[in-house]
């Protein structure tokens, strides 16, 4: 670090303060309830953009001698089975009776010339960040020794200028964390607009019935099976018949959460492999991603156009008859993966759910006359489309404020601000 300030100066994290292990415990060790003799613990899961103290675990206190949280500790995520919670880290306080787990590491400040707010402010820092990336880079070990942080450089002003800049930055945190929250307020409600569209337009006359619930005069409950020419599920391909130039190959992350298709990421296969029938997808075709994670199963997706594309086995391909509307059957499956329909029939096993050709077909549909269909899917259109408008532009002031928070802390640790 050059072009500091004067009386600035550069310390090592190891240098000013110490680590200390998280405890390690037998599954059997762990206990139900909390009493005076125990003590919670933090793991590195519990530790995001604010400590998360859902899913606390609950063990002896004798196990944690010394390993007892004290206020202004700062917390680490030393391992993880994801890469990108490892180097997290966040600034304890007010938390009574609780240690840490193994996974975990604490950093107790021993300078009386170091602000803990500071530092908890150099360690949301990009200069923290890429520091952890150079760390890490090129290795697929998802873990960080105490050596590796106790050499971080940490840009240290006098005491005083600390505390001045930490008051800069609360305040400007407190304002941009306002505006964050009324973002994410508006995400949320976009999400109740559309829920909301959706369940008007399927249920019209609000019947509160579970299942085949009362339709108007000249609907009907149809199943998907009656409705449609063909289902057919796609076919598998290895990872060995990858090339970077060949047969796209659809898979279940190109389909949306909200009745798309998302063509950023694109797999593409030898053509040899290429199973004529399962080789194309044409305009108004649906696809149907019959299998994936619990949450994810029953993702659907219109086809708007022809295109020359394969697709896997864990999605199927759905042609409806011509009197039957796809963008609203479609409409209807989002609203299923909403109500978590798709999450109750599905068969489980370990990582993964499905739902079968067979099970597919018996699906209920609430339909109308064709010409109401269009009315009411060309409505969705316009209300999905306005708010996917409106989700981007509140997505993109969340990275906004995001960014803001990084060029403060940048001029801050650079002595600018």
């Amino acid at each position: 670090m050059t072009n500091l300030p004067q009386g600035w100066e550069v310390k090592t994290l190891g240098s000013i303060g110490f680590f200390i292990r998280g405890v390690s415990y037998k599954k059997e060790q762990l206990l139900s309830i909390k009493d005076e003799k125990s003590v919670y613990l933090l793991r590195a899961n519990n530790i995001q953009n604010e400590l998360i103290l859902d899913d606390l675990q609950i063990i002896p206190k004798e196990l944690a001698v010394d390993k007892i949280i004290q206020n202004n500790d700062i917390l680490f995520a030393m391992s993880s089975g994801s890469k990108h919670i490892v180097g997290k880290n966040i600034l304890l306080n007010d938390l009574n009776d609780f240690t840490f787990g193994a996974f975990c590491g604490l950093f107790r400040i021993n300078n009386l010339n170091i602000s803990y707010k500071f530092l908890a402010f150099y360690l949301k820092s990009s200069f923290y960040k890429n520091y952890i990336l150079n760390i890490s880079k090129g290795s697929n070990i998802n873990n960080l020794r105490f050596a590796d942080l106790e050499n971080l450089q940490i840009p240290l002003p006098p005491l005083k200028e600390q505390e001045r800049i930490v008051g800069i930055l609360d305040f400007a945190f407190s304002k941009i964390d306002e505006n964050i929250k009324k973002a994410k307020e508006n995400l949320a409600n976009i999400d109740e607009l559309m829920q909301s569209a959706l369940q008007k337009a399927f249920n019209p006359l609000n019947d509160n019935t579970k299942e085949n619930y009362q339709l108007p005069q000249s609907w009907e409950w149809k199943s998907l099976g009656e409705i449609s020419n063909l289902i057919q599920n796609g076919f598998a391909a290895s990872k060995n018949n990858e090339i970077p130039s060949g047969y796209v190959h659809l898979r279940t992350h190109n389909i949306s959460m909200d009745g798309s298709l998302k063509f950023d990421t694109l797999i593409r296969i030898k053509e040899e492999f290429i199973k004529e029938k399962q080789s194309f997808i044409e305009r108004n075709d649906i696809l149907f991603n019959n299998t994936n994670s619990t949450e994810l199963v029953g993702k659907t997706a219109l086809v708007t156009q022809n295109y020359n594309y394969a697709f896997s086995n864990h999605l199927t391909k759905i042609k409806l008859k011509n009197q039957y509307n796809s963008k609203l059957v479609v409409f209807y499956f989002v609203l299923l993966l909403k109500n978590k329909y798709f999450e109750k029939i599905c068969h489980q096993w370990i990582g993964q759910s499905g739902i079968n050709i067979d099970k597919l077909k018996k699906i209920q549909i609430p339909l109308p006359p064709l010409q109401e269909q269009e009315q009411i899917a060309k409505h969705l259109d316009f209300v999905f489309e306005k708010a996917k408008a409106l989700k981007e532009l509140y997505t993109k002031e969340l990275k906004d404020y995001e960014e803001l928070k990084q060029f403060l802390l940048d001029k801050a640790f650079k002595g600018e601000l």
